[in-house]
Protein backbone atom coordinates (compact mmCIF):
# COMPACT_ATOMS: atom_id res chain seq x y z
CA UNK A 1 0.00 0.00 0.00
CA UNK A 2 1.02 3.43 -0.27
CA UNK A 3 -0.02 7.23 1.06
CA UNK A 4 0.49 8.82 -2.20
CA UNK A 5 -2.87 9.10 -4.11
CA UNK A 6 -3.56 8.11 -7.66
CA UNK A 7 -4.56 10.99 -10.25
CA UNK A 8 -6.75 10.15 -12.87
CA UNK A 9 -7.70 12.99 -15.67
CA UNK A 10 -9.80 13.23 -18.77
CA UNK A 11 -9.16 16.40 -20.54
CA UNK A 12 -12.39 18.28 -21.78
CA UNK A 13 -13.61 20.70 -24.22
CA UNK A 14 -16.25 23.41 -24.75
CA UNK A 15 -18.66 20.29 -25.70
CA UNK A 16 -18.15 17.95 -23.19
CA UNK A 17 -21.74 17.85 -21.53
CA UNK A 18 -21.06 14.64 -20.27
CA UNK A 19 -19.22 13.07 -16.51
CA UNK A 20 -15.93 11.37 -17.00
CA UNK A 21 -17.81 7.68 -16.25
CA UNK A 22 -14.04 6.05 -17.60
CA UNK A 23 -11.95 7.43 -14.74
CA UNK A 24 -15.12 6.85 -12.31
CA UNK A 25 -14.92 3.58 -12.98
CA UNK A 26 -11.77 3.02 -12.50
CA UNK A 27 -11.71 4.81 -9.44
CA UNK A 28 -13.96 2.52 -7.79
CA UNK A 29 -11.52 -0.15 -8.69
CA UNK A 30 -9.13 1.49 -6.80
CA UNK A 31 -10.79 2.30 -4.10
CA UNK A 32 -11.74 -1.46 -3.37
CA UNK A 33 -8.00 -2.03 -2.55
CA UNK A 34 -7.74 0.85 -0.31
CA UNK A 35 -6.31 3.84 -2.73
CA UNK A 36 -6.98 7.09 -2.50
CA UNK A 37 -7.76 8.46 -6.26
CA UNK A 38 -8.47 12.32 -7.28
CA UNK A 39 -10.42 12.74 -10.55
CA UNK A 40 -9.78 15.67 -12.67
CA UNK A 41 -11.96 17.11 -15.38
CA UNK A 42 -10.54 20.41 -16.74
CA UNK A 43 -11.60 22.49 -19.02
CA UNK A 44 -8.63 24.05 -21.28
CA UNK A 45 -7.97 27.11 -19.43
CA UNK A 46 -7.77 24.84 -15.98
CA UNK A 47 -4.56 22.92 -17.61
CA UNK A 48 -1.98 24.94 -15.41
CA UNK A 49 -4.56 24.31 -12.25
CA UNK A 50 -4.10 20.22 -12.67
CA UNK A 51 -0.15 20.60 -12.91
CA UNK A 52 0.19 22.58 -9.91
CA UNK A 53 -1.64 19.90 -8.24
CA UNK A 54 0.39 17.13 -9.80
CA UNK A 55 3.58 18.76 -8.51
CA UNK A 56 2.23 19.36 -4.72
CA UNK A 57 1.11 15.95 -4.49
CA UNK A 58 3.21 13.79 -6.33
CA UNK A 59 0.69 10.58 -7.08
CA UNK A 60 1.92 7.40 -7.59
CA UNK A 61 1.07 7.30 -11.16
CA UNK A 62 -1.36 9.65 -12.95
CA UNK A 63 -3.43 8.03 -15.49
CA UNK A 64 -5.03 9.80 -18.49
CA UNK A 65 -8.56 8.75 -20.09
CA UNK A 66 -7.50 9.71 -24.06
CA UNK A 67 -10.52 9.62 -26.72
CA UNK A 68 -8.98 10.89 -30.50
CA UNK A 69 -9.17 15.22 -30.91
CA UNK A 70 -8.84 17.93 -29.72
CA UNK A 71 -8.99 17.12 -26.29
CA UNK A 72 -5.60 15.16 -27.14
CA UNK A 73 -3.43 18.29 -27.08
CA UNK A 74 -3.51 19.04 -23.09
CA UNK A 75 -3.49 15.15 -22.67
CA UNK A 76 -0.18 15.14 -24.42
CA UNK A 77 1.23 18.40 -22.64
CA UNK A 78 0.11 17.22 -19.52
CA UNK A 79 1.89 13.72 -20.01
CA UNK A 80 5.18 15.16 -20.82
CA UNK A 81 4.87 17.37 -17.58
CA UNK A 82 4.31 14.40 -15.40
CA UNK A 83 6.86 12.51 -17.10
CA UNK A 84 9.29 15.49 -16.55
CA UNK A 85 9.02 14.85 -12.52
CA UNK A 86 9.52 11.12 -13.17
CA UNK A 87 5.96 10.27 -12.21
CA UNK A 88 4.61 6.57 -14.62
CA UNK A 89 2.08 8.19 -17.35
CA UNK A 90 -0.69 5.89 -18.31
CA UNK A 91 -3.31 5.77 -21.11
CA UNK A 92 -6.39 4.58 -21.30
CA UNK A 93 -9.32 5.16 -23.30
CA UNK A 94 -10.74 4.53 -26.97
CA UNK A 95 -7.74 6.57 -28.05
CA UNK A 96 -5.28 4.52 -26.50
CA UNK A 97 -7.03 0.87 -27.02
CA UNK A 98 -7.47 1.48 -30.47
CA UNK A 99 -3.82 1.98 -31.32
CA UNK A 100 -1.52 0.46 -28.26
CA UNK A 101 1.50 0.13 -29.83
CA UNK A 102 1.88 3.87 -31.62
CA UNK A 103 1.03 4.95 -28.12
CA UNK A 104 3.85 3.17 -26.60
CA UNK A 105 6.30 4.93 -29.08
CA UNK A 106 5.50 8.18 -27.27
CA UNK A 107 8.10 9.06 -25.42
CA UNK A 108 5.52 10.46 -22.79
CA UNK A 109 3.80 7.14 -22.29
CA UNK A 110 4.86 4.56 -20.24
CA UNK A 111 1.72 2.12 -19.69
CA UNK A 112 -1.75 1.69 -22.17
CA UNK A 113 -4.99 0.06 -20.56
CA UNK A 114 -6.60 -1.46 -23.17
CA UNK A 115 -10.32 -1.59 -23.43
CA UNK A 116 -11.94 -1.83 -19.84
CA UNK A 117 -9.69 -0.90 -17.31
CA UNK A 118 -10.88 -1.73 -13.91
CA UNK A 119 -9.30 -5.18 -13.36
CA UNK A 120 -6.22 -4.28 -15.23
CA UNK A 121 -5.89 -0.86 -13.41
CA UNK A 122 -5.98 -3.08 -9.78
CA UNK A 123 -3.45 -5.80 -11.12
CA UNK A 124 -1.16 -2.94 -12.58
CA UNK A 125 -1.04 -0.95 -9.40
CA UNK A 126 -0.22 -3.78 -7.17
CA UNK A 127 3.01 -4.99 -9.34
CA UNK A 128 4.09 -1.09 -9.53
CA UNK A 129 4.16 -1.36 -5.89
CA UNK A 130 6.25 -4.63 -6.15
CA UNK A 131 7.94 -6.87 -8.08
CA UNK A 132 7.01 -4.34 -11.12
CA UNK A 133 6.58 -7.96 -13.63
CA UNK A 134 3.66 -6.68 -16.24
CA UNK A 135 4.29 -9.64 -18.57
CA UNK A 136 0.99 -11.54 -16.82
CA UNK A 137 -1.21 -8.74 -16.88
CA UNK A 138 -4.28 -8.83 -19.16
CA UNK A 139 -5.13 -5.82 -21.03
CA UNK A 140 -1.79 -3.94 -20.17
CA UNK A 141 0.80 -2.56 -23.18
CA UNK A 142 4.06 -1.23 -21.78
CA UNK A 143 7.67 -1.50 -23.02
CA UNK A 144 10.10 -3.49 -21.47
CA UNK A 145 13.82 -3.03 -20.03
CA UNK A 146 14.70 -3.53 -23.85
CA UNK A 147 12.94 -1.28 -24.96
CA UNK A 148 10.66 -3.09 -27.27
CA UNK A 149 6.50 -2.63 -27.09
CA UNK A 150 5.25 -5.65 -25.49
CA UNK A 151 1.22 -5.72 -25.73
CA UNK A 152 -0.32 -8.32 -23.23
CA UNK A 153 -3.56 -10.20 -24.40
CA UNK A 154 -6.50 -8.85 -23.58
CA UNK A 155 -8.55 -9.09 -20.56
CA UNK A 156 -12.34 -10.73 -20.63
CA UNK A 157 -14.86 -8.41 -20.66
CA UNK A 158 -16.13 -7.55 -16.42
CA UNK A 159 -19.15 -10.65 -16.82
CA UNK A 160 -21.13 -7.89 -13.67
CA UNK A 161 -21.08 -4.55 -14.33
CA UNK A 162 -22.14 -4.32 -10.85
CA UNK A 163 -18.91 -5.35 -9.26
CA UNK A 164 -18.05 -1.07 -9.80
CA UNK A 165 -20.26 1.27 -9.32
CA UNK A 166 -19.50 4.94 -10.55
CA UNK A 167 -17.63 7.13 -7.82
CA UNK A 168 -20.01 10.14 -8.59
CA UNK A 169 -18.70 11.78 -4.87
CA UNK A 170 -15.13 12.06 -6.14
CA UNK A 171 -16.02 14.72 -8.55
CA UNK A 172 -15.43 17.93 -8.32
CA UNK A 173 -19.17 18.99 -8.80
CA UNK A 174 -22.20 17.46 -9.93
CA UNK A 175 -24.58 19.83 -10.72
CA UNK A 176 -21.97 21.61 -13.55
CA UNK A 177 -23.34 18.55 -15.36
CA UNK A 178 -26.82 19.34 -15.44
CA UNK A 179 -28.38 20.26 -18.77
CA UNK A 180 -31.83 21.35 -20.12
CA UNK A 181 -34.04 18.41 -21.38
CA UNK A 182 -37.41 19.84 -22.44
CA UNK A 183 -38.91 21.98 -19.35
CA UNK A 184 -36.32 20.57 -17.00
CA UNK A 185 -33.41 22.32 -15.78
CA UNK A 186 -31.89 19.71 -13.55
CA UNK A 187 -31.52 16.49 -15.92
CA UNK A 188 -27.94 14.99 -15.71
CA UNK A 189 -26.37 11.87 -18.04
CA UNK A 190 -26.30 8.88 -16.54
CA UNK A 191 -24.17 5.89 -17.70
CA UNK A 192 -26.15 2.29 -16.89
CA UNK A 193 -24.83 -0.22 -19.75
CA UNK A 194 -21.72 -0.78 -22.02
CA UNK A 195 -21.26 -1.63 -25.51
CA UNK A 196 -23.46 -1.92 -28.82
CA UNK A 197 -24.50 -4.78 -30.28
CA UNK A 198 -24.49 -3.13 -33.98
CA UNK A 199 -21.39 -3.50 -36.57
CA UNK A 200 -21.68 0.34 -37.92
CA UNK A 201 -18.09 -0.30 -39.93
CA UNK A 202 -16.74 3.55 -38.95
CA UNK A 203 -17.38 3.01 -35.04
CA UNK A 204 -14.93 2.48 -32.48
CA UNK A 205 -17.20 -0.17 -30.30
CA UNK A 206 -16.47 -2.30 -33.32
CA UNK A 207 -12.96 -2.45 -31.86
CA UNK A 208 -13.37 -1.51 -28.30
CA UNK A 209 -16.19 -3.52 -27.54
CA UNK A 210 -16.64 -6.03 -30.05
CA UNK A 211 -20.16 -5.86 -30.61
CA UNK A 212 -21.50 -6.42 -26.96
CA UNK A 213 -23.56 -5.32 -24.25
CA UNK A 214 -24.08 -5.59 -20.72
CA UNK A 215 -25.85 -3.01 -18.31
CA UNK A 216 -26.36 -2.63 -14.74
CA UNK A 217 -28.84 -4.53 -12.45
CA UNK A 218 -31.89 -1.80 -12.16
CA UNK A 219 -31.00 -1.82 -8.36
CA UNK A 220 -27.82 -0.32 -9.35
CA UNK A 221 -29.27 1.71 -11.85
CA UNK A 222 -31.90 2.73 -9.56
CA UNK A 223 -29.78 3.09 -6.50
CA UNK A 224 -27.70 5.92 -8.36
CA UNK A 225 -30.62 8.25 -9.96
CA UNK A 226 -32.16 8.02 -6.50
CA UNK A 227 -29.18 9.87 -4.53
CA UNK A 228 -28.95 12.23 -7.01
CA UNK A 229 -32.75 12.83 -6.52
CA UNK A 230 -32.01 13.24 -3.44
CA UNK A 231 -29.05 14.95 -2.81
CA UNK A 232 -29.56 17.30 -5.97
CA UNK A 233 -32.68 17.51 -6.88
CA UNK A 234 -32.43 15.88 -10.15
CA UNK A 235 -35.47 16.30 -12.41
CA UNK A 236 -34.78 14.16 -15.18
CA UNK A 237 -32.47 11.43 -16.69
CA UNK A 238 -30.24 11.35 -19.88
CA UNK A 239 -29.09 7.94 -20.90
CA UNK A 240 -25.61 8.34 -22.29
CA UNK A 241 -25.18 4.96 -23.12
CA UNK A 242 -23.34 4.13 -26.27
CA UNK A 243 -26.87 2.87 -27.32
CA UNK A 244 -29.73 2.63 -24.48
CA UNK A 245 -32.10 -0.24 -26.19
CA UNK A 246 -29.32 -3.00 -26.39
CA UNK A 247 -32.77 -5.08 -25.21
CA UNK A 248 -35.60 -3.42 -26.05
CA UNK A 249 -37.98 -4.92 -23.90
CA UNK A 250 -35.47 -4.68 -21.21
CA UNK A 251 -34.83 -1.42 -21.28
CA UNK A 252 -38.43 -0.11 -21.56
CA UNK A 253 -38.91 -1.65 -18.47
CA UNK A 254 -36.11 -0.17 -16.73
CA UNK A 255 -37.01 3.42 -17.95
CA UNK A 256 -40.75 2.56 -16.47
CA UNK A 257 -39.31 1.77 -13.46
CA UNK A 258 -37.20 5.17 -13.30
CA UNK A 259 -40.10 6.95 -13.71
CA UNK A 260 -38.89 9.95 -14.75
CA UNK A 261 -38.58 12.41 -18.02
CA UNK A 262 -35.61 10.75 -19.98
CA UNK A 263 -33.95 10.99 -23.07
CA UNK A 264 -31.60 8.63 -24.54
CA UNK A 265 -29.91 6.99 -28.26
CA UNK A 266 -32.19 5.58 -30.21
CA UNK A 267 -31.51 3.67 -33.98
CA UNK A 268 -34.49 4.16 -36.80
CA UNK A 269 -34.95 0.99 -37.16
CA UNK A 270 -36.70 0.99 -33.66
CA UNK A 271 -38.15 4.24 -33.84
CA UNK A 272 -39.94 3.85 -37.45
CA UNK A 273 -42.08 1.02 -35.24
CA UNK A 274 -45.66 2.80 -34.00
CA UNK A 275 -45.72 0.99 -31.07
CA UNK A 276 -42.46 2.03 -29.91
CA UNK A 277 -42.89 5.80 -30.53
CA UNK A 278 -46.36 5.57 -28.97
CA UNK A 279 -44.66 3.80 -25.42
CA UNK A 280 -42.05 7.24 -26.27
CA UNK A 281 -45.08 9.61 -25.28
CA UNK A 282 -46.39 7.50 -22.75
CA UNK A 283 -43.04 7.30 -20.76
CA UNK A 284 -42.46 10.76 -20.77
CA UNK A 285 -39.29 10.51 -23.42
CA UNK A 286 -38.11 14.26 -23.42
CA UNK A 287 -35.71 13.87 -26.47
CA UNK A 288 -33.96 11.49 -28.84
CA UNK A 289 -30.19 11.16 -30.02
CA UNK A 290 -30.58 9.66 -33.63
CA UNK A 291 -27.31 8.45 -36.01
CA UNK A 292 -28.81 8.39 -39.12
CA UNK A 293 -25.55 8.98 -41.07
CA UNK A 294 -27.03 9.01 -44.34
CA UNK A 295 -30.11 8.45 -46.41
CA UNK A 296 -27.82 6.83 -49.44
CA UNK A 297 -28.90 2.96 -49.27
CA UNK A 298 -25.61 2.48 -50.76
CA UNK A 299 -23.24 4.34 -48.16
CA UNK A 300 -25.68 2.24 -45.44
CA UNK A 301 -24.29 -0.75 -47.34
CA UNK A 302 -20.74 0.30 -47.23
CA UNK A 303 -20.91 0.83 -43.67
CA UNK A 304 -23.02 -1.87 -42.68
CA UNK A 305 -25.34 0.34 -40.84
CA UNK A 306 -27.87 -2.49 -41.16
CA UNK A 307 -30.34 0.31 -41.90
CA UNK A 308 -32.88 1.17 -44.32
CA UNK A 309 -32.56 4.55 -45.84
CA UNK A 310 -36.34 5.05 -45.98
CA UNK A 311 -36.52 4.12 -42.35
CA UNK A 312 -34.90 7.14 -41.49
CA UNK A 313 -37.74 9.52 -42.74
CA UNK A 314 -40.27 7.38 -41.76
CA UNK A 315 -39.21 7.30 -38.11
CA UNK A 316 -39.00 11.14 -38.17
CA UNK A 317 -42.89 11.00 -38.97
CA UNK A 318 -43.66 8.79 -36.14
CA UNK A 319 -42.83 12.10 -34.05
CA UNK A 320 -44.58 14.72 -35.75
CA UNK A 321 -47.10 16.39 -33.60
CA UNK A 322 -45.23 15.86 -30.64
CA UNK A 323 -42.87 17.68 -28.05
CA UNK A 324 -39.66 15.08 -28.69
CA UNK A 325 -36.97 16.52 -29.62
CA UNK A 326 -35.08 14.39 -32.39
CA UNK A 327 -31.40 14.99 -32.62
CA UNK A 328 -30.51 13.79 -35.60
CA UNK A 329 -26.77 13.20 -36.64
CA UNK A 330 -25.43 12.40 -40.43
CA UNK A 331 -22.05 12.33 -41.59
CA UNK A 332 -20.11 13.40 -44.56
CA UNK A 333 -16.66 12.19 -46.49
CA UNK A 334 -17.48 8.34 -46.14
CA UNK A 335 -14.48 6.20 -48.69
CA UNK A 336 -16.44 6.35 -52.34
CA UNK A 337 -19.04 9.00 -51.47
CA UNK A 338 -20.42 10.92 -54.42
CA UNK A 339 -21.84 14.03 -54.52
CA UNK A 340 -24.96 12.16 -55.24
CA UNK A 341 -24.83 10.72 -52.18
CA UNK A 342 -24.72 13.78 -50.52
CA UNK A 343 -27.54 14.86 -52.45
CA UNK A 344 -29.89 12.20 -51.33
CA UNK A 345 -28.66 13.19 -47.18
CA UNK A 346 -29.18 16.86 -47.74
CA UNK A 347 -32.70 16.78 -49.29
CA UNK A 348 -33.66 14.68 -46.46
CA UNK A 349 -32.48 16.31 -44.10
CA UNK A 350 -34.37 19.82 -45.21
CA UNK A 351 -37.76 17.40 -45.32
CA UNK A 352 -37.37 16.07 -42.09
CA UNK A 353 -37.21 19.56 -40.30
CA UNK A 354 -40.00 20.39 -42.59
CA UNK A 355 -41.82 17.84 -41.73
CA UNK A 356 -41.29 17.80 -37.51
CA UNK A 357 -40.56 21.35 -35.43
CA UNK A 358 -38.50 19.73 -33.25
CA UNK A 359 -36.18 17.82 -35.55
CA UNK A 360 -32.13 19.00 -35.31
CA UNK A 361 -29.75 17.54 -37.92
CA UNK A 362 -26.16 18.00 -37.71
CA UNK A 363 -23.61 16.85 -40.27
CA UNK A 364 -20.01 15.47 -39.20
CA UNK A 365 -16.85 14.58 -41.19
CA UNK A 366 -15.84 10.93 -41.29
CA UNK A 367 -13.22 10.02 -39.07
CA UNK A 368 -11.46 7.02 -39.81
CA UNK A 369 -10.08 4.56 -36.62
CA UNK A 370 -7.64 2.07 -36.78
CA UNK A 371 -8.69 -1.39 -36.48
CA UNK A 372 -12.72 -0.58 -37.68
CA UNK A 373 -14.13 -2.74 -40.97
CA UNK A 374 -13.78 1.10 -43.00
CA UNK A 375 -10.51 1.53 -42.22
CA UNK A 376 -8.76 -0.94 -44.69
CA UNK A 377 -11.33 0.67 -46.87
CA UNK A 378 -9.96 3.96 -46.15
CA UNK A 379 -6.57 3.23 -46.84
CA UNK A 380 -7.67 1.89 -50.20
CA UNK A 381 -8.72 5.37 -50.83
CA UNK A 382 -5.43 6.92 -50.27
CA UNK A 383 -5.81 7.80 -46.11
CA UNK A 384 -2.29 8.51 -44.57
CA UNK A 385 -2.65 8.04 -40.87
CA UNK A 386 -1.05 10.81 -38.28
CA UNK A 387 1.86 10.11 -37.25
CA UNK A 388 1.97 11.74 -33.94
CA UNK A 389 -0.80 12.51 -31.15
CA UNK A 390 -0.36 16.03 -31.87
CA UNK A 391 -1.60 14.92 -35.79
CA UNK A 392 -4.52 12.95 -34.38
CA UNK A 393 -5.63 16.09 -32.43
CA UNK A 394 -6.37 17.64 -34.96
CA UNK A 395 -9.54 15.09 -35.94
CA UNK A 396 -12.70 17.11 -35.49
CA UNK A 397 -15.94 16.43 -36.91
CA UNK A 398 -15.99 19.78 -38.35
CA UNK A 399 -13.56 19.61 -41.02
CA UNK A 400 -12.42 17.04 -43.43
CA UNK A 401 -10.38 14.35 -41.64
CA UNK A 402 -9.45 12.36 -45.16
CA UNK A 403 -7.79 13.90 -48.46
CA UNK A 404 -10.50 13.14 -50.95
CA UNK A 405 -13.59 15.37 -48.60
CA UNK A 406 -12.31 19.42 -49.33
CA UNK A 407 -11.78 21.14 -45.86
CA UNK A 408 -13.24 24.18 -47.00
CA UNK A 409 -16.64 22.28 -47.71
CA UNK A 410 -16.76 20.23 -44.82
CA UNK A 411 -16.63 23.45 -42.74
CA UNK A 412 -18.47 25.51 -44.39
CA UNK A 413 -21.55 22.57 -44.64
CA UNK A 414 -20.68 21.64 -40.95
CA UNK A 415 -21.93 25.19 -40.02
CA UNK A 416 -24.43 25.85 -42.15
CA UNK A 417 -25.91 22.43 -41.22
CA UNK A 418 -25.44 24.14 -37.53
CA UNK A 419 -27.38 27.48 -37.89
CA UNK A 420 -30.31 25.91 -40.06
CA UNK A 421 -30.75 23.04 -38.69
CA UNK A 422 -29.28 22.44 -35.39
CA UNK A 423 -30.22 25.93 -33.91
CA UNK A 424 -33.01 25.86 -36.43
CA UNK A 425 -32.41 29.59 -36.73
CA UNK A 426 -34.76 32.14 -37.62
CA UNK A 427 -34.15 35.64 -38.09
CA UNK A 428 -35.71 38.79 -38.87
CA UNK A 429 -36.89 40.24 -41.82
CA UNK A 430 -33.48 42.72 -42.04
CA UNK A 431 -31.55 39.15 -42.04
CA UNK A 432 -33.70 37.49 -44.94
CA UNK A 433 -31.03 38.24 -47.25
CA UNK A 434 -28.75 35.98 -44.95
CA UNK A 435 -30.82 33.16 -44.63
CA UNK A 436 -31.92 33.09 -48.37
CA UNK A 437 -28.33 32.81 -49.43
CA UNK A 438 -27.60 30.26 -46.32
CA UNK A 439 -30.43 28.11 -48.03
CA UNK A 440 -29.02 28.67 -51.26
CA UNK A 441 -25.72 27.18 -50.75
CA UNK A 442 -27.43 24.33 -48.64
CA UNK A 443 -29.72 23.30 -51.97
CA UNK A 444 -26.92 23.75 -53.96
CA UNK A 445 -24.42 21.94 -52.38
CA UNK A 446 -21.88 25.04 -52.74
CA UNK A 447 -19.57 25.97 -49.96
CA UNK A 448 -16.67 27.94 -51.43
CA UNK A 449 -15.94 31.49 -51.29
CA UNK A 450 -18.14 31.21 -47.25
CA UNK A 451 -17.56 35.51 -47.13
CA UNK A 452 -21.05 35.57 -44.87
CA UNK A 453 -19.99 32.98 -42.42
CA UNK A 454 -16.22 34.85 -42.07
CA UNK A 455 -17.98 37.86 -41.78
CA UNK A 456 -20.17 36.42 -39.03
CA UNK A 457 -17.66 34.88 -36.99
CA UNK A 458 -15.26 38.46 -37.20
CA UNK A 459 -18.31 40.43 -35.75
CA UNK A 460 -18.36 37.86 -33.25
CA UNK A 461 -15.14 38.36 -32.15
CA UNK A 462 -15.72 42.04 -32.13
CA UNK A 463 -18.47 41.88 -30.17
CA UNK A 464 -17.10 39.60 -27.86
CA UNK A 465 -14.06 41.76 -27.38
CA UNK A 466 -15.62 45.19 -26.10
CA UNK A 467 -17.74 44.97 -23.10
CA UNK A 468 -19.89 48.08 -24.72
CA UNK A 469 -20.42 45.95 -27.58
CA UNK A 470 -21.39 42.67 -25.85
CA UNK A 471 -24.13 44.62 -23.98
CA UNK A 472 -25.47 45.43 -27.46
CA UNK A 473 -25.21 42.39 -28.30
CA UNK A 474 -27.37 41.27 -25.60
CA UNK A 475 -29.91 43.86 -26.58
CA UNK A 476 -29.93 43.03 -30.51
CA UNK A 477 -29.65 39.18 -30.63
CA UNK A 478 -33.46 38.95 -28.89
CA UNK A 479 -34.88 41.35 -31.22
CA UNK A 480 -32.78 39.43 -34.31
CA UNK A 481 -32.33 35.99 -34.31
CA UNK A 482 -34.22 33.02 -32.79
CA UNK A 483 -32.34 30.28 -32.28
CA UNK A 484 -32.24 27.02 -29.48
CA UNK A 485 -28.92 28.05 -27.63
CA UNK A 486 -28.70 24.28 -26.02
CA UNK A 487 -27.88 22.45 -29.40
CA UNK A 488 -26.62 25.05 -31.43
CA UNK A 489 -22.46 25.44 -31.32
CA UNK A 490 -22.21 29.05 -31.96
CA UNK A 491 -24.61 31.19 -29.48
CA UNK A 492 -21.89 33.99 -29.04
CA UNK A 493 -22.18 35.03 -32.78
CA UNK A 494 -23.63 37.72 -34.14
CA UNK A 495 -25.62 36.02 -36.89
CA UNK A 496 -27.18 32.64 -36.99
Amino acid sequence: MTDRPIFLVNFRNERDIYPPFGIMYVAAALQKDGYRVRLFHPAPDEFDHFCAAVEAERPLYVGFSTITGPQLLNTVAASRFVKSLDIPVVWGGVHATIMPEFNLKMDYIDFVVVNEGEETIRQFTRHLLTDQDYSGILGLAYTDAGGKARINPERPFIENLDDYIPTWELLPSIPMYFIDSGPYTKAIPVYISRGCPFRCGFCYNEVVMKRTWRMHSDEVILGQIEWLKEIYGLEAVDYADDYLFGRPRVMIKLVEKVNMPWSGQVRVHLLSKKWFSDWLLQSNCQWLNIGAESTSQRLLDLMTKDQQAEDVEASIANLVGTEIEANISFMIGLPDETEEDRRLTFESIERICDMHARARCSISSYMPYPGTPLWPVALQHGYSPPKTNEEWATFDLDHSNVPWLDNEYAQNACDIADILWVGRSKGHWLLSPYYGLLRWRWRNRYFKHYYEGRLKQWGGRVMQSNPLLRKVRARLMPALVEYNAVTHRGPTEVLG
